[in-house]
């Protein structure tokens, strides 16, 4: 099935300089939806075609729909493969449905870029000098009529962030093993750092009623989304839990986060039953954190003293075994039962 990787945002929010970029990395040819509008202006001689852009326009212009189907067609019709598309109007469903006519049935990845107002100044300054009023950028989002599924990003540099994939291979589901899960019928679950939803495809094996996944990389996201992961794009230092799970799983992934007693503190609000970490272990017995500067980032280990004593914090019942990596380093699993 094609692929096609929607980027909308407000005016001046980074969306064509982040789709020319992705463009370049994923090596795909990227398309502008405003050029839709552009074409239409020509057509019926409006001097600003941008205004038709707003729902108000289309009561002066009836057959505006048909317009805009002529013209995807036409923007689109030479394109055999996977693409990227930016503009505004991705933020409307009439235009997202004309794309799937043009194109047929696609695995559509949707990103709309909302902004926080500080940052959306820094790109506004960009194009207009300084010429900014924040009640525009709040009531041209409230036009968005959100498809079933999209990613809401705060930072465009999120669509570039990535790390060497892990294939699936023998570790991965010997892990599964020592995790011990058992049989999770009607179970809620969050994998806290699930790369390509691996585990969370073994839980949904195992009966879980519903699985979230949460990774910094939509791509790996993509394919966890394809597994019917519920899935979340954010730093895992900024995630914040909208409700409880009956297990929380964080496999892999906690040495890298910056605050690790804060998000503890999140993990053990949101988790009704069990906490699984899986964790590497310092050989550094004092209560301290050992850093790891790897060249490509750098990275906290804690030492067994402070982990121990961190959960025992937030849990009743701590327990741990030996688990399995694939670059040989020393690494814990904890089962964490609630008070």
């Amino acid at each position: 099935m094609r692929k096609v990787i929607y980027i909308s945002g407000v005016t001046a929010s980074g969306k064509t300089t982040a789709a020319e970029k992705l463009s370049k990395f994923l090596d795909l040819p990227f398309y502008k939806a405003d050029d839709v509008y552009s074409m239409i202006g020509r057509e019926i001689e409006c001097a600003t075609p941008e205004k038709l852009v707003m729902p108000k326009a289309w009561i002066e212009y009836p057959d505006f729909g048909k317009l805009k189907a002529k013209y995807y067609r036409e923007l689109l019709k030479d394109e055999p493969g996977d693409f990227i598309i930016e503009g505004f109007p991705l933020f409307f469903e009439q235009d997202r449905q004309l794309i799937e006519k043009v194109i047929g049935n696609h695995f559509a990845t949707y990103f709309r870029f909302n902004l926080p107002f500080p940052v959306w100044r820094t790109y506004a300054d960009i194009k207009f000098g300084g010429s900014h009023i924040k009640a525009d950028f709040d009531a041209m989002n409230r036009y968005f009529e959100p498809p079933k599924h999209y990613y809401d990003i705060a930072d465009p540099g999120i669509l570039f962030q990535h790390h060497e994939k892990y294939q699936r291979v023998g570790f991965t589901d010997e892990k599964w093993k020592l995790l011990e899960l058992g049989n999770l019928s009607g179970k809620t679950v969050i994998d806290l750092g699930c790369n390509a939803g691996w585990i969370g495809s073994d839980c949904f094996a195992a009966g879980a009623s519903e699985v979230d996944g949460v990774d910094y990389n939509w791509r790996y996201l993509e394919e966890a989304r394809a597994a019917g992961i519920i899935t979340h794009l954010t730093d895992m230092d900024d995630f914040e839990f909208e409700k409880q799970y009956d297990i929380t799983l964080c496999l892999a992934v906690f040495h890298y986060v910056r605050d690790k007693e804060k998000l503890l503190a999140k993990i053990a609000a949101a988790t009704k039953e069990l906490f699984v970490l899986e964790v590497p272990i310092s050989k550094i017995e004092k209560p301290a954190l050992e850093l790891h500067d790897t060249g490509k980032c750098e990275y906290f280990i804690p030492s067994l003293p402070l982990i121990v004593k961190w959960l025992h914090k937030y849990f009743e019942k701590v327990e741990d075994r030996e688990s399995v990596a694939p670059d040989n380093s020393h690494r814990l699993i904890f089962r964490c039962y609630k008070k």
